[in-house]
């Protein structure tokens, strides 16, 4: 098998590409394939960018200073900088927005996903320019197009629910089907402009987060709505993405099991090398699931554990440096059952 060449040079922050210049680039070496992500920020796939990848990898990281503890400066290395006048999308770019959703009206202010695809678009643009059609078809073909998002446009619509206040059954699905159409929209618009080989993260278990149990006032292991309705979108993706494999030739897919990997690290800590798995180990509050770690909106006063790495929750809503690792393994180079019908690494094998 030919070697491939995979480098994943990840924009931490976007910068909309048609302000800056560009410059003429050799013709690519062969089966090179770069890395889009498009998603609300996630951190299992920071992980698999700069630690999973093939040894190729290229990228220049940076680790944020701060006095105070927080999700990004204690996970801070795993981010790759954007740099000023940085014109090489040939490697990839993440269009990640924290807080983003499918849906626009989730998190107003945020890149949801259909901005991101008109991102993407502006660098589809910029490579057509700097390869020319055949060649930017050539790599965007072989380039592997991660979706991570969703989670945020359940959470939105359950944020507020209690044990008197349950959305019905009905409108679950409605809601679902808008979600899931949305994103179909998406898919088969990267599609027509050249990708073939996608990687998806279902929903994890948000009803286990500290976040949602703290905002709920719930004392189980997971918030029962919010459960519900992760379930239901996970049951619908896979018959999704196989209608959708039905629909289109040369598409191609890696499905990873999010929601039961780090369900299982939350409920059964100890068997994967944690010691607190329900709990955040910065935050306040029940579970440290008020967002207050690195005082945040003020906030002066919140705990901070000594040793994260024993922990599967950084804060209320962000899992740990390592669970990250064990999961983007997962993502990566997965068993079929946990990740298939293709693992990442398969799917950058497909030549």
């Amino acid at each position: 098998m030919a070697s491939l060449s995979v480098h994943c040079c990840i924009l931490a922050f976007f910068v909309p590409p048609f302000i800056i210049p560009y410059t003429c680039l050799a013709k690519l070496p062969e089966n090179h394939a770069a890395l889009f992500i498009l998603e609300t920020l996630s951190l299992t796939l920071e992980t698999i960018t700069t630690s999973m990848a093939p040894k190729q990898t290229s990228g220049h990281m940076v680790r944020p200073s701060s006095k105070h503890p927080t999700v990004e400066s204690a996970i801070g290395r795993l981010y790759l900088t954007s740099l000023p006048g940085f014109d090489n999308y040939t490697d990839g770019v993440n269009f990640a927005s924290a807080g983003a959703g499918v849906l626009p009206e989730t998190h107003p202010g945020t890149i949801n996903l259909e901005l991101q695809l008109s991102y993407f678009e502006e660098v589809e643009k910029k490579l057509k320019q700097q390869l020319g059609d055949a060649e930017a078809k050539k790599l965007l073909s072989k380039s592997v197009y991660l979706f991570s998002i969703g989670g945020n446009d359940y959470i939105t619509i359950t944020s507020s629910v209690n044990q008197s206040n349950v959305i019905t059954s009905s409108y679950k699905k409605k809601y679902m089907t808008m979600v899931l159409g949305n994103f179909t929209t998406v898919i088969k618009k990267v599609y027509k402009m050249g990708g073939r080989k996608f990687g998806f993260q279902n929903l994890g278990p948000i009803g286990c987060m500290p976040a949602t149990k703290a905002s709920l006032g719930i004392t189980s292991d997971c918030a029962h709505e919010p459960s519900v309705i992760a379930k239901m979108h996970n049951i619908a993706l896979p018959k999704l993405l196989k209608k959708i494999q039905r629909q289109i030739p040369g598409f191609k897919y890696a499905l990873y099991d999010y929601y039961t990997t780090l369900a299982e690290r939350t409920l059964y800590s100890t068997k994967f090398g944690f010691k607190v798995g329900k709990s955040a180990c910065c935050g306040s509050g029940t579970y440290n699931g008020e967002f207050t770690c690195g005082g945040k909106n003020g906030t002066v006063k919140y705990e901070l554990c000594s040793k994260p790495s024993e922990y599967v929750w950084f804060d209320a809503a962000h899992p740990t440096e390592s669970a990250n690792r064990q999961l983007a393994n997962l993502f990566w180079n997965g068993h079929p059952k946990i990740t298939g019908p293709y693992n990442l690494k398969k799917l950058f094998d497909i030549l």
